[in-house]
């Protein structure tokens, strides 16, 4: 087993934000923040222009003529869906593919996560544009295990192969698990303690002194994702929503039942827009 430090010792393999994103993400926050100035910066990078223009054209979002410039997509949208679609696209892009890594399914496994999120944020106080940042980001550890450590990787997949849960066969192999692995690579990136916190604490959100309201919402996600893909119907999956969990948020369940494929559709759209 290796100290999790020694993980991080050799910074030129971990993946690096690039500035786009770093500046859109200041952007977003800046008091005053025009459509001109969001369209220049996302202008600046040809691949994700393209996705922002598809997605302001898809089924969900076209109303009337299709939009031809990034200025009329972002209208369209609004700032709040750019800049989801601009997490999205980036941090599923800036890690390198893996061959025994099925890299596709873990993104759109993450971005019904995030979506799942983003919708359930919208019946608490949480920001839902955080609560998706959040829930992209909660995995990022297991995708730089596989970057870094591949071989003990398949020594993880062939315990968990034999009935082993993937957090013992972790700690087991590594000392540590993916969950403290994303929260340091979110610290090396400079994130603020609102996200690190909420993908250190979101195996146990409320045994930490101040629970992070990201890591609950990543907790309800990811309960409600594995739910729905074991075939649950939705009112089954929302009434068993751990109590304390929804207690902490606050979260109110009206309407959620009615709301909880449309969740998923949401995720799965962003999946068919990153890898069109």
């Amino acid at each position: 087993m290796l100290a999790l430090s020694q993980l991080f010792k050799d910074v030129k393999q971990l993946p690096v934000l690039p500035i786009l994103l770093l500046e859109l993400m200041d952007s977003f926050s800046a008091e005053g923040a025009s459509v001109e100035d969001i369209a220049k910066k996302i202008g600046m990078d040809q691949s994700l222009s393209a996705k922002i223009i598809r997605m302001a054209n898809s089924v969900a979002y076209r109303r009337g003529k299709e939009v031809e410039s990034i200025s009329q997509a972002v209208i369209r949208l609004g700032f709040n869906q750019v800049r989801s679609i601009v997490v999205a696209a980036t941090l599923s892009n800036v890690f390198p593919d893996t061959p025994s890594f099925d890299k596709n399914k873990f993104w759109q496994d993450t971005f019904t996560t995030a979506s799942i999120a983003k919708a359930l944020a919208k019946h608490t106080n949480v920001n839902e544009e955080t609560a998706f940042t959040c829930a992209m980001m909660h995995n990022i550890g297991e995708l730089l295990l596989q970057i870094l450590k591949p071989d003990e990787c398949a020594l993880v997949a062939m315990a968990i192969e034999t009935g082993e849960p993937r957090l013992s066969a972790q700690r087991e192999v590594f000392g540590f698990d993916y969950s403290q692995v994303g929260a340091e690579l979110a610290k090396h990136w400079d994130f603020s303690t609102v996200f690190c916190d909420a993908i250190e604490q979101q195996l146990d959100p409320l045994s930490y002194e101040q629970p992070s309201a990201g890591a609950v919402l990543i907790r309800l996600s990811v309960f409600a994702g594995f739910a729905w893909g074991a075939k649950l119907p939705a009112g089954m999956i929302v009434a068993r929503f751990p109590v304390t969990l929804t207690d902490h948020l606050n979260l109110n369940k009206q309407g959620l039942v009615e709301e909880f494929a449309g969740m998923i559709e949401a995720g799965e759209e962003l999946g068919r827009l990153m890898y069109a």
